[in-house]
Protein backbone atom coordinates (compact mmCIF):
# COMPACT_ATOMS: atom_id res chain seq x y z
CA UNK A 1 0.00 0.00 0.00
CA UNK A 2 1.21 3.46 -1.14
CA UNK A 3 0.96 6.56 0.87
CA UNK A 4 0.70 9.90 -0.30
CA UNK A 5 2.64 12.68 1.66
CA UNK A 6 0.43 16.33 1.16
CA UNK A 7 3.25 17.67 3.29
CA UNK A 8 4.84 19.67 0.64
CA UNK A 9 5.35 23.81 1.85
CA UNK A 10 3.77 26.13 0.26
CA UNK A 11 5.74 29.67 -0.53
CA UNK A 12 4.39 33.26 -1.40
CA UNK A 13 3.22 34.09 -4.37
CA UNK A 14 4.77 37.04 -6.46
CA UNK A 15 1.65 38.85 -6.23
CA UNK A 16 1.75 38.23 -2.47
CA UNK A 17 5.32 39.48 -1.62
CA UNK A 18 4.34 42.89 -4.05
CA UNK A 19 1.19 43.85 -1.86
CA UNK A 20 3.02 43.25 0.99
CA UNK A 21 6.36 45.29 -0.11
CA UNK A 22 3.44 47.96 -1.12
CA UNK A 23 2.18 48.24 2.21
CA UNK A 24 5.55 48.26 4.11
CA UNK A 25 7.07 50.93 1.71
CA UNK A 26 3.24 53.34 2.83
CA UNK A 27 3.53 52.89 6.59
CA UNK A 28 7.42 53.48 6.39
CA UNK A 29 6.46 56.64 4.18
CA UNK A 30 4.23 57.73 6.66
CA UNK A 31 6.16 57.43 9.68
CA UNK A 32 8.89 59.23 7.99
CA UNK A 33 6.93 62.15 7.33
CA UNK A 34 5.45 62.48 10.76
CA UNK A 35 8.94 61.97 12.15
CA UNK A 36 10.66 64.66 9.78
CA UNK A 37 7.12 66.94 10.42
CA UNK A 38 8.28 66.14 13.99
CA UNK A 39 11.81 67.71 13.71
CA UNK A 40 10.56 70.86 12.01
CA UNK A 41 8.24 71.39 14.49
CA UNK A 42 10.37 70.81 17.46
CA UNK A 43 13.06 73.02 15.72
CA UNK A 44 10.37 75.90 14.67
CA UNK A 45 9.31 76.35 18.79
CA UNK A 46 12.90 76.30 20.02
CA UNK A 47 14.14 79.22 17.54
CA UNK A 48 11.13 80.75 18.75
CA UNK A 49 11.59 79.95 22.13
CA UNK A 50 15.08 81.59 22.12
CA UNK A 51 14.39 84.80 19.65
CA UNK A 52 11.35 85.12 22.38
CA UNK A 53 13.31 84.83 25.03
CA UNK A 54 16.13 87.24 24.12
CA UNK A 55 13.59 90.11 22.65
CA UNK A 56 11.98 90.01 26.17
CA UNK A 57 15.31 90.66 28.02
CA UNK A 58 16.24 93.42 25.24
CA UNK A 59 12.40 95.45 26.04
CA UNK A 60 12.78 94.79 29.64
CA UNK A 61 16.38 96.17 29.52
CA UNK A 62 14.98 99.60 27.33
CA UNK A 63 11.79 99.62 29.68
CA UNK A 64 13.99 100.03 32.46
CA UNK A 65 16.35 103.07 30.97
CA UNK A 66 13.12 104.41 29.75
CA UNK A 67 11.03 104.52 32.73
CA UNK A 68 13.89 106.54 34.40
CA UNK A 69 14.30 108.92 31.18
CA UNK A 70 14.19 111.91 30.63
CA UNK A 71 13.97 114.36 27.65
CA UNK A 72 12.45 111.94 24.85
CA UNK A 73 13.30 113.10 21.77
CA UNK A 74 11.14 113.07 18.28
CA UNK A 75 12.44 115.15 14.64
CA UNK A 76 15.76 116.27 14.99
CA UNK A 77 15.71 120.13 14.09
CA UNK A 78 12.13 120.10 13.64
CA UNK A 79 10.54 123.56 14.35
CA UNK A 80 8.05 122.66 16.41
CA UNK A 81 7.02 122.84 19.92
CA UNK A 82 9.48 119.65 20.65
CA UNK A 83 12.02 122.70 20.64
CA UNK A 84 15.05 121.13 19.24
CA UNK A 85 14.28 117.74 20.24
CA UNK A 86 14.26 119.25 24.39
CA UNK A 87 17.60 118.91 24.02
CA UNK A 88 19.25 120.62 27.50
CA UNK A 89 20.96 123.72 27.67
CA UNK A 90 24.66 123.27 26.09
CA UNK A 91 23.51 120.22 24.37
CA UNK A 92 24.81 120.63 19.98
CA UNK A 93 21.85 120.20 17.92
CA UNK A 94 21.86 116.79 15.52
CA UNK A 95 20.91 114.11 18.02
CA UNK A 96 17.62 113.44 17.32
CA UNK A 97 15.91 110.47 15.28
CA UNK A 98 14.21 111.40 11.91
CA UNK A 99 11.34 109.99 9.99
CA UNK A 100 8.91 110.84 12.67
CA UNK A 101 5.30 110.56 11.73
CA UNK A 102 2.98 112.67 13.84
CA UNK A 103 -0.48 111.56 15.08
CA UNK A 104 -3.17 113.15 16.64
CA UNK A 105 -3.64 112.13 20.52
CA UNK A 106 -7.10 113.31 21.23
CA UNK A 107 -5.67 115.04 24.16
CA UNK A 108 -6.47 118.89 23.91
CA UNK A 109 -4.00 120.92 24.31
CA UNK A 110 -4.60 124.54 23.27
CA UNK A 111 -1.80 126.98 24.41
CA UNK A 112 0.80 125.37 21.88
CA UNK A 113 0.60 124.57 18.24
CA UNK A 114 2.11 121.26 17.17
CA UNK A 115 3.26 119.36 13.60
CA UNK A 116 -0.79 118.66 12.65
CA UNK A 117 -1.58 121.64 10.78
CA UNK A 118 -4.80 123.28 12.50
CA UNK A 119 -4.85 120.98 15.66
CA UNK A 120 -4.47 121.73 18.91
CA UNK A 121 -4.25 118.38 20.48
CA UNK A 122 -1.41 116.92 21.49
CA UNK A 123 0.81 115.03 18.84
CA UNK A 124 2.18 111.66 19.56
CA UNK A 125 5.19 110.54 17.22
CA UNK A 126 5.64 106.99 15.65
CA UNK A 127 9.35 106.76 15.39
CA UNK A 128 12.04 104.41 14.25
CA UNK A 129 13.86 105.13 16.06
CA UNK A 130 14.31 106.60 20.39
CA UNK A 131 16.70 108.99 21.34
CA UNK A 132 16.79 110.71 25.12
CA UNK A 133 19.02 110.52 28.50
CA UNK A 134 19.00 107.91 31.17
CA UNK A 135 19.79 108.45 34.65
CA UNK A 136 23.25 108.69 34.38
CA UNK A 137 22.43 111.80 32.09
CA UNK A 138 24.47 109.67 29.24
CA UNK A 139 22.47 110.22 25.68
CA UNK A 140 21.15 106.98 25.09
CA UNK A 141 19.64 106.20 21.14
CA UNK A 142 17.81 103.47 20.22
CA UNK A 143 17.61 102.37 16.33
CA UNK A 144 17.35 99.57 13.81
CA UNK A 145 20.54 98.74 11.95
CA UNK A 146 18.63 97.72 8.63
CA UNK A 147 22.10 95.80 6.93
CA UNK A 148 22.33 93.48 10.10
CA UNK A 149 19.01 93.81 11.37
CA UNK A 150 19.93 94.22 14.68
CA UNK A 151 18.69 96.41 17.63
CA UNK A 152 21.43 99.01 18.25
CA UNK A 153 22.05 100.69 21.10
CA UNK A 154 24.27 104.33 20.90
CA UNK A 155 25.55 105.68 24.52
CA UNK A 156 27.28 108.94 22.70
CA UNK A 157 30.36 109.37 22.50
CA UNK A 158 30.76 105.63 22.00
CA UNK A 159 29.81 103.86 18.90
CA UNK A 160 26.50 101.93 18.79
CA UNK A 161 26.33 98.39 20.07
CA UNK A 162 23.96 95.62 18.83
CA UNK A 163 21.77 94.53 22.14
CA UNK A 164 20.30 91.22 20.51
CA UNK A 165 21.89 87.84 20.17
CA UNK A 166 23.01 86.17 16.61
CA UNK A 167 19.98 83.47 17.33
CA UNK A 168 17.16 86.37 16.65
CA UNK A 169 16.98 89.11 13.30
CA UNK A 170 14.68 92.49 14.07
CA UNK A 171 12.44 92.58 11.12
CA UNK A 172 10.16 96.00 12.43
CA UNK A 173 10.95 98.43 15.22
CA UNK A 174 8.95 101.47 16.00
CA UNK A 175 8.45 103.55 18.73
CA UNK A 176 5.57 105.66 19.56
CA UNK A 177 6.11 108.51 22.38
CA UNK A 178 3.35 110.90 23.66
CA UNK A 179 3.59 113.24 26.26
CA UNK A 180 7.45 114.73 25.51
CA UNK A 181 6.31 118.29 24.82
CA UNK A 182 7.23 120.54 27.78
CA UNK A 183 4.80 122.18 29.81
CA UNK A 184 2.01 119.72 28.63
CA UNK A 185 1.76 118.47 32.56
CA UNK A 186 2.33 114.94 31.11
CA UNK A 187 4.77 112.12 32.05
CA UNK A 188 6.38 110.63 29.01
CA UNK A 189 5.01 107.17 28.05
CA UNK A 190 7.18 105.37 25.43
CA UNK A 191 5.22 102.27 23.59
CA UNK A 192 7.78 99.71 21.82
CA UNK A 193 7.16 97.39 19.06
CA UNK A 194 8.93 94.99 18.54
CA UNK A 195 8.80 92.29 15.82
CA UNK A 196 11.45 89.72 16.08
CA UNK A 197 12.44 86.41 14.32
CA UNK A 198 15.01 83.07 14.42
CA UNK A 199 17.90 83.66 12.38
CA UNK A 200 18.04 80.16 10.39
CA UNK A 201 18.93 79.34 6.52
CA UNK A 202 15.40 77.52 7.36
CA UNK A 203 12.64 79.52 5.69
CA UNK A 204 9.68 77.84 7.65
CA UNK A 205 11.70 78.71 10.36
CA UNK A 206 12.68 82.52 9.87
CA UNK A 207 9.23 83.32 8.28
CA UNK A 208 7.74 82.99 11.82
CA UNK A 209 7.50 86.55 13.03
CA UNK A 210 6.90 87.28 16.78
CA UNK A 211 5.40 90.77 17.58
CA UNK A 212 5.68 91.89 20.82
CA UNK A 213 4.50 95.31 22.56
CA UNK A 214 5.20 97.43 25.81
CA UNK A 215 4.09 100.35 27.19
CA UNK A 216 6.28 102.43 29.68
CA UNK A 217 5.89 105.65 31.43
CA UNK A 218 8.73 107.55 32.70
CA UNK A 219 8.45 108.78 36.40
CA UNK A 220 8.75 112.21 35.86
CA UNK A 221 7.50 115.18 33.27
CA UNK A 222 9.61 116.31 30.60
CA UNK A 223 11.15 119.53 30.73
CA UNK A 224 12.45 122.27 28.35
CA UNK A 225 15.74 124.01 29.68
CA UNK A 226 15.00 122.79 32.63
CA UNK A 227 11.51 124.47 32.67
CA UNK A 228 8.68 121.99 33.44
Amino acid sequence: MRHHSNNKKRGFTLVEILVAISIFSIVVAIATGGFISSLRTERQVSSLLSSQSNASLVLEQMAREIRTGSLFCHDDGASDINYDCNLPSGSAPGNGVTACTPIDSGYAYSPAPDALAGNSDLPMWDCPSLSFFNAEGEHVTYSLDPATKALMKTTEPSPAQSITGNSVVVENLHFIIFGNIAGDSWTPRVTIVLGVAPSSTDQSVKSDVLNLETTVSARTIDCHLGQC
